[in-house]
């Protein structure tokens, strides 16, 4: 949770964010981060936290959502490592900072969100975070990075010109048939010979 001197910081520019409350903030949740303590990183967001994650689906919501998803992490990635690149960029104007890691991690185990099968496999990617703060706490995260070049490491999709991949793509080929007919009439789906 903030503190008092924190959530004042935090206030201490009108509209932007200032720096020292950021590099405090960073460094509590990163220090959670690396403990791996779903509860931790929960307390230096709001109750209503909005994360987004190119690894789920869907926005988590919330900061009993946000400990099943570090939980989770915890748990598929029981070796996830996240390094800061630089410190967190602050916005002069908003409640608003940016941030670059790297995060590391195997797939040991189910990961929940999109019933991906342990692969064993590592993973070293580039992470941008946009953080938009409220009263001295996080409530929006957008954690951008590469999804393609994730699940190839992570051995989820296969590589380019492998026997996966061309069966992938002929699956792929074969649903794009379907949605572009589905796309040739907005009003019903229908391609042909039909009226409204």
């Amino acid at each position: 949770m903030a503190t008092p001197i924190a959530r004042a910081a935090a206030k201490k520019q009108p509209g932007g964010l200032d720096p020292a409350f950021l590099k405090d903030w960073a460094d509590r949740n990163l220090a959670a981060w690396d403990a791996l303590d779903a509860e931790a990183v929960a307390d230096t967001c709001t109750d209503d936290i909005v994360w987004t994650d190119p690894s789920v689906p869907w926005p988590i919501r919330g900061r009993k959502e946000l400990v099943k998803l570090i939980n989770a992490f915890a748990t598929s990635y029981p070796d996830l490592k996240i390094t800061r690149v630089s410190d967190p960029i602050p916005s002069p104007t908003e409640q608003l900072a940016m941030a670059r890691y790297t995060m590391t991690g195997t797939l040991t185990k189910f990961w929940p969100y999109t019933n991906m099968a342990p692969t064993g496999q590592s993973m070293s990617v580039r992470v941008v975070d946009e953080w938009i703060f409220r009263d001295g706490l996080l409530a929006s995260n957008t954690a951008i990075y590469d999804c393609l070049y994730t699940a190839r490491q992570l051995g989820i999709v296969p590589p380019p010109n492998t026997l996966q991949s061309k069966i992938m793509s002929k699956v792929q080929h074969l649903r794009a048939r379907s949605l572009r007919a589905k796309a040739a009439c907005p009003a019903c789906g229908y391609q042909k010979n039909h009226t409204h």
